[in-house]
């Protein structure tokens, strides 16, 4: 046993928990995300003089899992190892980390060497310390080296404000990105890497002259590599060049538009589809580049050619759309919501995209056959309903092509393109003017194909009932805050759609309708939800017999009701087709609840579910703006809801009076609500029912201050 008077020293106990001989991994491991602990306890003169070189001797036996951790934990060691002036005495780890065969290891060695060199101070030591590295791994001889020396360029070079040595660093740079017989594994690091570098060297001084001449000669190189994943990887670098270029001032853009042009139609002309693939990913970000070129003042000849080069006849984005590949064409069709945004309306609706897309989405209406595969189709959707959001975009050239995409030959298609749709509508950032769905406006007809799709006999499959029901409301709630003229004769046949919604045989539509409720309600106003969606659904209820039957108190119910009862709460606590339903109430004593056969729906609803409904739709709808005569009406509901014999009902009613319970006066909670729910809390016969009756009495009690 050791001497206890003797000092504990962390360096030697961090080496022994390090040890792999005598250690597992998941030991070594939590050493490795203790040592910023002990650097911080042991001074930065001990980091320094021990832990570093401690570090430096573990790395190259380590394991690849332990070295990825390291790495990671490395990344903030500048406070502990004396601060930026001391910040270089970590590189040498990172250099023997660069070493090693695993990618990951290496990638997340690059990523700390980049946070390191991005904190510390660039002195003298700073500076050699970093370009030997650079140059040692540049000069590598393994492939694994120079590919993740490609990397540590640019932060360097934009964190050290020193000319001379951004010199160097760029000629080093371009002594590994065209050394001769390089692998293609270099050459895409290389090209990987110029895009980074070309993005700080827009935010130096010098930087037109420096892109111009250096960064864009060896981007040259790499456009015309043979081996296609170089190239792609290029034509991404060149959308950040041009993106950083035009970024420095309208000058800049102007040379940047004259010297990459050439290079952006060699590009769409590739033979490899993936590099048209890449330009169209950036074509968005060119276009919007190249924009800042005009200036305050616009050069009419220059603003011209610049607009026809980017979506006139023979534009990139024309040959794009006419692309063999399927995910050319989709990122074409992606690339023109923001050329809207750069371009304007008025000059979109004179290019190639509108007609181009129009084709795209092209449905046959007498076969319902459409030319293009479904993800395009799909796309060219969420592009135009996008597009109606860009200033001075006629909505006639759009809503023909997004009417006619709502065709249900193709169900799973029909589906995506209403999702679209429902995206499009919701995009706060790109907020929509819903009058254009107006009956006499181009994109009216998508209102009488909602409707339609909401009846169960045209649209089999319950998503599009769904999504059709919810795309309905979103539009109506947008068209009255839009305070629409001619809302008002649709306002009857949105709540009738709701109430068919919210009875309708499959659950997840039912979820939909309630879902849609708080949005109509702040649209159209509570009462109108209440008179409206609920009324007919309440009043079913309320006439149901067995609805009366499980109001019934339990002890005054002759032996063979509270059979029967017990037979109920069985049928309506497992998952039932309707006929078996109707089969089973038909063989009860009593006859079974009328059903309401002009509802639309193709089967009855079980009464239970109808009371879940109802109970469901008032959870989501009770908020802090209800008055009190509502919360008062809901509370006598509720209360009588907490007493049905079906555990789910009771269930349903206790989450929403939990609600309730929230946003009532004192005077409602204790007389009514409280009791109510303490009284499911201690005596209810079902198990989940009582839990989570005690955790509302539990968070009521909490807000109360108990």
């Amino acid at each position: 046993m050791g001497d206890p008077n003797d000092a504990f020293d962390p360096i030697a106990f961090l080496e022994t928990q390090m040890d792999m001989k005598k250690n597992p991994r998941d030991v070594r491991a939590t050493a490795v995300k203790s040592m910023k602990n002990i650097a911080a306890n042991i001074g930065p003169d001990k980091v320094q003089t021990d832990l570093i070189p401690l570090i430096c001797t573990l790395i190259p036996e380590e394991e690849d899992e332990i070295l990825f951790l390291l790495a990671k934990e490395l990344g903030g060691f500048v406070t502990v190892v004396g601060g930026p002036a001391c910040g270089y005495m970590l590189l040498q780890c990172f250099e023997l980390m660069c070493d090693t065969e695993e990618t990951v290891v290496r990638d997340a060695a690059a990523a700390a060497f980049a946070s390191v060199t991005a904190a510390m101070e660039w002195n003298t030591e700073a500076k050699e310390k970093c370009l030997s590295m650079v140059k040692n791994l540049s000069a590598g001889d393994w492939f694994t080296k120079k590919v993740v020396a490609a990397q540590l360029y640019s932060t360097p070079y934009l964190s050290c404000d020193d000319e001379p040595y951004r010199a160097e660093l760029r000629a080093e740079f371009k002594k590994l990105a065209e050394g001769k017989d390089e692998l293609p594994m270099v050459k895409r690091s290389c090209a990987t890497a110029l895009k980074s570098l070309a993005v700080a060297a827009a935010k130096t001084d010098n930087a037109t002259a420096v892109l111009r001449d250096d960064i864009m000669s060896t981007l040259q190189i790499y456009l015309k590599d043979k081996d296609s994943s170089v190239r792609v990887n290029a034509t991404d670098a060149l959308v950040g060049l041009i993106e950083g270029w035009c970024a420095i001032d309208t000058d800049s853009a102007k040379m940047c538009w004259v010297f990459t042009n050439a290079f952006v139609l060699e590009a769409i002309n590739d033979d490899s589809w993936r590099v048209r693939h890449a330009l169209m990913k950036g074509y968005g970000t060119i276009a919007t580049s190249y924009v800042k070129s005009f200036g305050a003042e616009a050069d009419p000849e220059h603003k011209t050619q610049v607009e026809k080069f980017l979506v006139m006849e023979g534009a990139p984005i024309e040959k794009a759309f006419d692309d063999m590949e399927t995910e050319v064409r989709v990122a074409a069709v992606k690339a023109s919501t923001v050329l809207g945004d750069a371009l304007g309306g008025s000059v979109l609706a004179k290019s190639v995209v509108i007609p181009c897309m129009a084709m795209l989405g092209e449905v046959n209406v007498q076969t319902g056959v459409a030319a293009e595969a479904p993800t395009v189709r799909i796309a060219v959707t969420q592009g135009l309903i996008d597009l109606l959001a860009v200033e001075e975009m006629p909505s006639d050239l759009l809503g023909p092509t997004i009417t006619s995409s709502l065709h249900t030959g193709d169900e799973p298609v029909l589906i995506g393109v209403m999702r679209s749709l429902e995206k499009g509508m919701l995009n706060k950032e790109r907020p929509l003017d819903f009058n254009v769905f107006g009956p006499e406006q181009p994109l009216g007809p998508l209102l009488e194909k909602l409707i339609e799709f909401q009846s169960a006999e045209i649209a089999d499959d319950w998503r599009i009932r769904k999504i059709s029901m919810t795309l309905f409301s979103i539009m109506m709630a947008g068209c009255k805050k839009a305070e629409a003229a001619w809302l008002e004769p649709f306002q009857d046949q949105l709540g009738a759609s709701m109430r068919v919604a919210l009875g309708d045989y499959i659950a997840q539509v039912r979820v939909g309708a309630i879902e849609c409720l708080p949005r109509l309600s702040a649209a159209f106003g509570l009462e109108w939800v209440k008179s409206n969606c609920l009324a007919e659904l309440r009043k079913d209820i309320e006439s149901d017999p067995f609805y009366q039957f499980h109001l019934k108190d339990a002890m005054e119910k002759p032996a063979v009701e509270r059979e029967r009862g017990s037979k109920e709460v069985a049928l309506h606590s497992k998952w039932i087709t309707v006929s078996e339903w109707w089969a089973t109430a038909q063989q009860m004593t009593r006859p079974p609840c009328a059903v309401s056969r002009d509802s639309g729906l193709t089967s009855p609803s079980p009464p239970p579910l109808r009371q879940i409904q109802y109970f469901a739709s008032l959870r989501v709808l009770i908020s802090e703006q209800i008055d009190s005569e509502t919360a008062a009406e809901w509370s006598d509901v509720l209360c009588t809801g907490v007493e049905v014999t079906t555990p789910n009902v009771r269930f349903n009613a206790m989450l929403a009076m939990g609600e309730l319970a929230k946003v009532a006066d004192d005077d409602l909670l204790q007389s009514k609500l409280k009791p109510a729910i303490t009284t499911m809390a201690n005596e209810d016969v079902d198990d989940d029912c009582k839990y989570f009756a005690k955790q509302q009495l539990a968070e009521i009690n909490s807000n109360q201050g108990y």
